[in-house]
């Protein structure tokens, strides 16, 4: 049998984590990243070591249901050797979803058009033990039609500036949310936010916002007052991120 040449190439890879057990997708540090553990499972597989880019950085804690990344490799393993190959190096709570071959041009990050995250609260009296540490366990009953009526003020582009936390390296503050939902399901109320771009904990402080308005703690004006003072002192706080998860990237191609 002829051996396959060696391959120089570009993939795309599409992940599913649990973030509770990482210091989020990024190498760092202080702990195990989600980036590490993958890029150390792919470098077993191609016989090289490279850098796995992401399409975003999640935080400590925050999970992905569709997490698009992409690296660099020069092997003569197919994509679906390289994809069954890191399913069974990874541990249990990351899996490959996804692996194949794209053009050099394709970036997970650069490329991307718009990405979409759901946020649970879990509003109920009593915690869960089913959805421990992927949910924001709210006791106090919320008013989700005042939710709603709150979350219309960040449709649209603005100057996010009251919802970035310290630290964001980004350049400017100005995003475009084109989808910001509140859909109740039984005990949860899932909030799926749809934008061009994220600020650093930009979802969280949003939904830390929104949920000082459900709590009657703060009226739905509240919002557009945070927004206009551009200053983060000014909105809610930072929602816990367990209850953060990354579900599309949307691209152009």
């Amino acid at each position: 049998m002829t051996k396959r040449m060696t391959e120089k190439r570009r993939i795309k890879m599409v992940f599913e984590y649990l973030g509770g057990n990482y210091v989020g997708w990024q190498v760092q540090p202080n702990g195990i990243s989600v980036q590490e553990v993958v890029e150390k499972a792919l470098a077993t597989i191609v016989n090289h070591s490279g850098r796995v880019t992401a399409s975003g950085r999640t935080d400590a804690g925050v999970h992905a249901i569709c997490q698009p990344a992409h690296a660099d490799v020069e092997t003569n393993a197919g994509d679906g050797e390289i994809l069954h190959g890191m399913n069974a190096l990874l541990p249990n709570d990351i899996v490959a979803r996804e692996v194949v071959t794209v053009s050099d041009e394709w970036h997970a990050r650069y490329s991307a058009k718009e990405k979409t995250y759901r946020y649970t609260i879990f509003n109920a009296p009593l915690r869960s033990a089913f959805n421990f540490g992927r949910v924001w366990h709210v006791k106090t009953p919320l008013d989700a039609d005042a939710m709603r009526e709150a979350a219309r003020c960040f449709i649209g582009e603005h100057d996010f500036t009251s919802f970035r936390s310290a630290g964001c390296a980004a350049k400017h503050a100005v995003r475009q949310i084109t989808r910001l939902e509140i859909v109740k399901e039984g005990d949860n109320l899932n909030v799926y936010i749809t934008a061009n771009g994220f600020l650093k904990q930009m979802v969280r402080n949003i939904v830390g916002t929104l949920v000082e308005v459900g709590r009657g703690k703060e009226p739905v004006a509240f919002v557009k007052e945070a927004m206009e003072a551009k200053d983060r002192k000014k909105a809610g706080p930072c929602a816990p991120p367990e209850g953060l998860c990354l579900v599309d990237v949307k691209y152009e191609n």
